[in-house]
């Protein structure tokens, strides 16, 4: 009811005498009398509300105190990041207490947020296999054999609780037990790429350890000289695992490479071998020319080829799974015990050097990525080096003997 229909019904109610329309009119404007009042104070709380908030926020380095729904919760920074948590309370004096905790907590060495502490390294384990998924790499089997010790070692800490000391005590057992050091440093490396996976994610917000890898890292220096090879094929009774192991040393290949070439990666008309990008380990494709040993390795295959296997390199159609056994025992046999399948991939890199192949051609051959590692793998045996010195001295020789000193007449005054 407007204020001049109010004035008019007052008046008609005057003028008539009807009391019963007087009380009506009353009642209406202390309905809406009391309405204003409301509206009023309920405008001041909110303004008063706001100052408060206001207040709170005036120094960001104390943190705030905030509502959602009828529960206060509290936020303050960190290294930048900012953290908020419950108070679990609708009491500003409870939530403002632990805010003033927190702040102190903050302020001490080793301080970790209120989610950071639940992190286990089975999280870890799952962000470096999301990672692994992501980048599509295809050692995610060695990931789960390393994580065995570390699981082991630290089964009942936090990510947190595993600090510089505590690694560094892991280190020590490790080797203790027996362990190699590069066995060491893979494992180390994984942990180093965990940590570093839950800080990017923002599990942490710091790493809590300097994992540092170790040095005198066992380099493998096992290579087989042509001559050599020819004893240890002899020393194979399978005639799949000796063409197998025969196209690893031709080819420079890795193992997995080998075991899961198919007859489709086989061009026959051309004589190459395509590998495709999904298969190698650079993730990138790599051709092979078939020539000379590998030609008749590819023949030998052909002849016990079947259309019910697609692999090259097959036990009566099923896949090669593992040859080491066969390959120890042949190895031994020649007097090579310490020899590994591996070895014939460093054996073909020596075999390009020596055959003149520059870094570049002997790289695409193997699959190589970086120089760094294909020299790793180029290994200089001593009769190498004693070559190499007879050409120097064969070199000197000849020139000293070629060459011829005039000796210059010195003109006096």
């Amino acid at each position: 009811m407007s204020v001049g229909t109010y004035t008019d019904a007052v008046v008609s109610a005057l003028e008539t005498g009807d009391t019963s329309q007087l009380r009506k009119v009353s009642r209406e404007a202390d309905t809406r009398i009391a309405a204003l009042r409301g509206a009023k104070a309920a405008t001041v709380a909110k303004v008063k509300k706001h100052s408060r908030d206001r207040k709170k926020r005036a120094n960001r380095g104390d943190g705030s105190i905030y509502s959602r729904g009828n529960v206060l919760w509290i936020a303050y920074s960190f290294r930048g990041q900012m953290f908020r948590e419950s108070a679990h309370t609708n009491d500003e004096k409870v939530a403002r207490k632990l805010l003033k905790h927190r702040l102190k907590q903050v302020e001490r060495p080793g301080f970790v947020g209120p989610k950071e502490d639940k992190w286990t390294l089975a999280d870890m384990k799952a962000r470096i296999e999301a990672d692994y998924e992501r980048r599509q790499n295809r050692s995610l089997k060695t990931v789960t054999h390393c994580f065995k010790h570390l699981e082991a070692a630290f089964q009942f800490r936090r990510v947190i609780d595993i600090t510089t000391p505590i690694v560094q005590e892991y280190t020590k057992k490790r080797l203790q037990a027996g362990a190699a050091r590069a066995s060491v440093n893979r494992e180390l490396a994984y942990l180093r790429h965990g940590f570093k996976l839950m800080l990017k994610a923002g599990d942490i917000s710091a790493i809590p350890a300097v994992v540092e890898l170790l040095q005198g890292e066992n380099v493998r220096k096992g290579f087989v000289a042509p001559a050599e090879f020819v004893a240890l094929s002899e020393n194979i009774p399978d005639a799949d695992v000796r063409d197998l192991v025969a196209f690893l040393y031709n080819a420079g290949w890795r193992s997995g490479e080998g075991k899961s070439l198919e007859w489709s990666e086989v061009d026959l008309e051309r004589n190459m071998i395509r590998l495709p990008a999904e298969k190698s380990k650079s993730k990138k494709p790599r051709n092979l020319p078939i020539i000379g040993a590998l030609m008749e390795i590819i023949q030998r295959r052909l002849q016990v080829r079947r259309l019910d296997c697609p692999y090259v390199f097959h036990r009566n159609g099923k896949p090669i799974a593992s040859f080491r056994k066969a390959f120890k025992a042949a190895a031994t046999a020649v007097g090579m015990p310490g020899l590994v399948p591996h070895d014939m991939r460093r054996s073909a890199v020596r075999n390009f050097r020596r055959a003149g192949l520059s870094e570049h051609e002997g790289m695409k051959l193997s699959g190589h990525e970086t120089d760094s590692i294909y020299r790793r793998y180029d290994i200089i045996s001593d009769d190498d080096l004693m070559e190499s010195m007879n050409r120097v001295q064969e070199h000197v020789k000849k020139e000293s003997e070629n060459r011829k000193v005039v000796l210059l007449k010195r003109e006096t005054a």
